[in-house]
């Protein structure tokens, strides 16, 4: 047989060939394997042969502007399975029984995830309480345990953390974070990344079924603290505005809330802003508060349903009122400020020269405006006065006359110069934008009505902001929330005042300060309810329509001390009060009074009385126990006291005295010196004096043997305060001389 070796070779060399390409091929597979894919292979090794549990970075601390921690948070567990362990000791039953009464879950829910074989990790409960983990690792104890531990092998523990809210206030600044400790409002929204830290990880060997080996970790990485945020807030001040707006949200009925802001003028800084109603920071989810404040909740049928029967309408209606109750109205609601804007007005037709102090004026009740005919609060006019007397008697007529002196285009430009066409950059989530004309020149119908606050809408932040321009000599400010962000390596941000724009002169600032004080100190000023004693307090008054024609309002009042030299400015706004008398003059001044008084005494600026204030002043009651009768009188009626003798006119040496030495009472209360034991028994019946002017009042109480202290508006020189409330109530019976600190207001119709 013939044998072609060439077509042998032939073929030979063809397969030769054929097997070094799919060598060569089988290389270059191998070399991109190993090159370009080794590490996604190496991970999916090492992914099969171990079990990565996350540890939770711990979040960073909120403080106040003094150092207290107002979020911080807690380490706590958060309790995981390996279905695929559960599953190899077949012991889901087991599990479920024993965990069910100690987390407080239904069977069901835990049996479900100790079963889903698909995945080697499942989250049963975030959270534990300490209880709750002592009791699971008492179950995974072998001593304690010894036939059940072997089953809950599969049940472990990641590192969390719970958020806390240590003083419970300032819910709409603070926020909350959400189940996975992300921030959801507030600074805790704003500041997330910050506050975050970065998570840890514990990497464990696991068997090739997926089960855990025991204490064989073969890699353990740190979680890093997030950074801590530093507010300007004070704690102290910010209860002081939050126990006030709580209590005029009571008092007034104020149907749709209340909201307020003390801010320092000078820098900015926000010392305080609260909203109330409000919600329980600790209990974000829980209207229970909001509930029990809230005074139009029935009235509204959306709201209304949130205890109805039928699940589906109280799930909606809860989740109304917790948007509701979340809603910052400091920053997110938008209001007409009424005569409270008179002060932007003043202050641009002062920077304008349109006018000086003494400019004339003259009110008939109405001006008339093209083919209008508008009216002032007084209608029966104020007659002729001058600027300042104007600015006192917040009267329309004036402020129309400023206005169309200033003119259309001045008038926008100042608008927007005080920051009212676009937002603060305040740094809290939900802030609004205002509601202005948008028209390239203004009529005089609308110059006129926007000069004393009404046809447009702002928010409190951009009011508040643009009246401390007016009295910080000039300068609009960036409101600032935050004053630093820190770690453990010290400041990592330090945020700096920022003005924003510089919009009147110090001499125009200067004179708004000194009208603006008058307001409040002058006997027939429309502020005169803000007048706290040895205080130098500015302000101004205002109450709006909120709509037209349906009767709703909105009361207002800013103030600012010392007025000379301003430290704290203080705007507070009441939505819809309810009560008979809904002037801002009325109702707010005297609650941004109490909020400036508490605040400056905090701040240590002590008081500087006037001539006629200090005769009013209290002084302390001196000793006279065991003095004769004559020497007792002359003490006592030295110290500027009134005084009263008890007793047998025959006894000649003083036993006891009302009010005890060293009580401090005002000058000329009368102190009651007896020559025999007083008769504890022998009580007086406090009257009633509201109602009752001043003087009235006094000599009713002194008629009942007590003793009388004015407080709020209760000036000497300004007629017409008349009493609101009491120190002891009415009917009550109290030793003879006691004090009864009565509180006086004034009609005001701003």
């Amino acid at each position: 047989m013939h044998i072609n070796l060439g077509k042998i070779k032939r073929r030979a060399l063809v397969i030769i060939g054929i097997m070094v390409f799919l060598l060569s091929l089988t290389l270059i597979r191998i070399g991109y394997l190993q090159i370009f894919k080794c590490e996604e292979y190496t991970n999916a090794v090492i992914d099969q042969q171990t079990q990565a549990s996350r540890v939770n970075a711990m979040r960073g601390t909120i403080y106040d502007r003094n150092g207290k921690a107002l979020a911080e948070s807690a380490s706590v567990n958060t309790l995981i399975c390996n279905p695929k362990q559960i599953e190899s000791d077949n012991a889901a039953a087991i599990v479920a029984t024993r965990l069910a009464p100690i987390i407080g879950l239904e069977y069901d829910y835990i049996y479900e995830r100790l079963t889903k074989t698909s995945t080697q990790y499942q989250m049963l409960k975030k959270r534990l309480s300490v209880e709750e983990t002592a009791a699971i690792n008492e179950l995974k104890d072998s001593k304690k345990n010894p036939e059940t531990s072997k089953y809950f092998k599969g049940i472990t523990f990641e590192s969390d953390s719970k958020r806390y809210y240590s003083y419970g206030i300032a819910p709409h600044i603070l926020g909350f974070t959400g189940y996975d400790n992300d921030g959801r409002m507030g600074i805790e929204l704003m500041f997330d990344d910050e506050l975050a830290g970065e998570p840890g990880s514990i990497i464990s060997t696991r068997s090739a079924s997926g089960t855990f080996i025991e204490y064989q970790y073969e890699e353990m990485t740190d979680s890093q603290k997030g950074a801590d945020v530093v507010l300007t807030i004070d704690e102290t001040i910010q209860h002081f505005l939050e126990k006030s707006l709580e209590e005029a949200v009571s008092e007034y009925s104020l149907k749709e809330g209340a909201a307020g802001i003390v801010m320092n003028p000078k820098t900015g800084e926000i010392l305080a802003m609260a909203t109330k109603p409000d919600f329980d920071v600790n209990a974000y989810n829980d209207i229970t508060k909001f509930v029990n404040m809230a005074v139009n909740l029935d009235e509204d049928e959306k709201l209304s349903g949130y205890n109805s029967d039928n699940k589906e309408i109280s799930l909606q209606a809860t989740n109304l009122i917790m948007q509701k109750m979340w809603r910052n109205k400091a920053i997110s609601d938008t209001y007409e400020p009424g005569s409270t804007f008179k002060i932007i007005t003043a202050a641009m037709a002062l920077e304008e020269n349109v006018v000086s102090e003494n400019s004339s004026f003259y009110c008939a009740g109405f001006k008339q405006i093209a083919d209008r005919k508008i009216k002032c609060h007084k209608h029966e006019g104020h007659g002729s006065q001058n600027f300042i007397e104007g600015v006192q008697n917040s009267c329309n007529p004036v402020f129309m006359e400023l206005g169309l002196r200033v003119g259309s285009q001045k008038f926008m430009e100042y608008f927007k110069a005080f920051g009212y066409t676009e937002k603060t950059g305040i740094d809290l989530n939900g802030e609004s934008g205002s509601i202005y004309y948008q028209k390239s020149k203004l009529s005089e119908t609308d110059i006129a009505t926007s000069a004393f606050g009404q046809g447009f809408s702002i928010t409190p932040i951009q009011h508040i902001c643009a009246i401390s321009a007016v009295i910080n000599g000039g300068n609009l400010m960036k409101p600032q929330i935050v004053k630093e962000i820190r770690d453990e390596n010290g400041i990592i941000k330090r945020y700096q005042p920022e003005i924003r724009n510089k919009v009147i002169s110090e001499k125009t600032s200067q004179t708004m300060r000194e009208v603006l004080e008058s307001v409040v100190s002058s006997p027939t000023g429309s502020g005169k309810n803000a007048y706290i004693k040895g205080y130098r307090i500015g302000g101004k008054t205002g109450t709006s329509e909120k709509g037209r024609n349906n009767n709703k309002r909105i009361a207002s009042f800013v103030g600012f001390a010392p007025a000379d030299d301003p430290e704290i400015v203080c705007l507070i706004m009441m939505d819809e009060p309810q009560c008979a008398v809904r002037y801002g003059g009325t109702i707010c001044a005297p609650v941004v009074a109490d909020v400036i008084e508490d605040t400056l005494e905090y701040m240590g600026i002590e008081r500087q009385y006037t001539e006629e204030e200090a005769v009013t002043d209290s002084v302390t009651v001196p000793e006279v126990r065991t003095m004769s009768v004559e020497d007792a009188k002359k003490t006592i009626q030295a110290a500027g006291f009134k005084v009263r003798v008890s007793g047998d006119s025959e006894l000649t040496t003083i036993v006891d005295q009302l009010p005890k030495p060293g009580a401090s009472i005002i000058k000329g209360s009368t102190v009651i010196i007896y020559t025999q034991e007083i008769d504890e028994e022998k009580l007086m019946t406090v009257p009633d004096v509201s109602g009752m002017s001043v003087s009235a009042a006094r000599q009713q109480l002194e008629d009942y043997g007590l003793n009388f202290e004015a407080v709020g508006a209760g000036l000497n020189s300004a007629k017409g305060a008349y009493a609101v409330k009491q120190s002891i109530e009415a009917g009550k019976k109290v030793q003879p001389a006691t004090v009864i600190r009565v509180e006086f207001r004034h009609a005001s119709s701003d």
